[in-house]
């Protein structure tokens, strides 16, 4: 979430109305929400919320009949970062879409982002494949509004409820639709994640991994997991996430960040804090999911 920030100012750098390149907003690139924020970004192999409609398409697959989920993260600066999503299943479908919205200052070159999307998800057995409808835009402060259109994909093969192996690609294909568009760079991700413990015992243990291809960036893999314990549907999970960031925050973007949930039968409430950011220390985010 820090690192949105950094890339923001560097896109500052060449403003819209002078188009001598095409900005890039930041908030396509990182943790969407929560629990993804608490293992260090991964979260292509994580299934089963509302969220997933940012991190991996086809992961609203195992959604059975309702997810929403929502963040909100105060940051350093007083910038405001949220997110909402919706997911639901139709037959063999799941449908579902969110936002999410980062503000600045006022005073500053970037006044904000916005991303809409859109998500259609079928699944047979254990195959589940997704793809988005995705709607960008980057405000500067002077009032000029670069937008582009562009679609995610996505697949995952679930292991009943003891592994996934999940594929996601980002931003295929681009259409601009005002002010020169944007410059949204190609991300594969692949990831791998496992209960380490019988998903009916009392014990969580939840381990993942996952790497990432950026264009024009270095290869990334991050290691998470995630361990507590749930007793009549009340429990507390903590998780830890470590591994490489995007090159263009090298040094100023946590690569160990924190979290946990406290479970409620059908809700979390969830907590993530990254200690580094390029506009101050410590960022702490926010968030909730209900599904069902």
């Amino acid at each position: 979430m820090k690192a949105l920030l950094l890339l923001l100012g560097v896109a500052a750098a060449f403003p819209l109305a002078a188009q001598t390149t095409r900005p890039t907003p930041a908030i396509v690139s990182f943790p969407a929400n929560v629990r993804a924020a608490g293992l260090a970004g991964a979260g292509a192999a994580m299934p089963g919320y509302a969220g997933s409609v940012f991190s991996n398409p086809s992961g609203l697959a195992p959604i059975r009949a309702l997810s929403l989920e929502g963040t909100l993260a105060r940051l350093p600066d007083r910038s405001t970062y949220t997110m909402g999503s919706a997911a639901f299943r139709i037959a063999d479908f799941n449908l579902g879409g969110g936002y999410q919205y980062l503000r600045l200052p006022r005073a500053s070159p970037i006044y904000d982002n916005l991303s809409w999307v859109a998500t259609a998800v079928y699944r047979r057995s254990g195959l589940a494949l997704g793809t988005s409808a995705k709607y960008v835009s980057v405000e500067d402060s002077a009032g000029t509004v670069a937008r582009a259109v562009t679609s995610d994909i996505g697949a995952t093969v679930a292991f009943f409820d003891i592994a996934a192996l999940a594929l996601s690609v980002h931003n295929v294909g681009e259409w601009t639709v005002s002010s020169g568009g944007l410059e949204l760079p190609r991300t594969w991700r692949l990831g791998f994640s496992m209960n380490l413990l019988d998903t009916y015992s009392n014990g969580r243990l939840l381990a993942t991994i996952e790497t990432a291809w950026t264009e024009r960036q270095s290869r990334r893999t991050v290691f998470g997991l995630e361990a507590g314990a749930v007793f009549y549907g009340l429990g507390l999970i903590g998780r830890i996430g470590h591994g490489g960031q995007p090159d263009g925050v090298s040094g100023t973007l946590s690569k160990t960040t924190y979290g946990g949930s406290l479970v409620a039968g059908s809700a979390r409430f969830d907590y993530a804090y990254q200690p580094e950011s390029p506009l101050g220390k410590g960022v702490h985010l926010f968030g909730v999911r209900w599904t069902p």
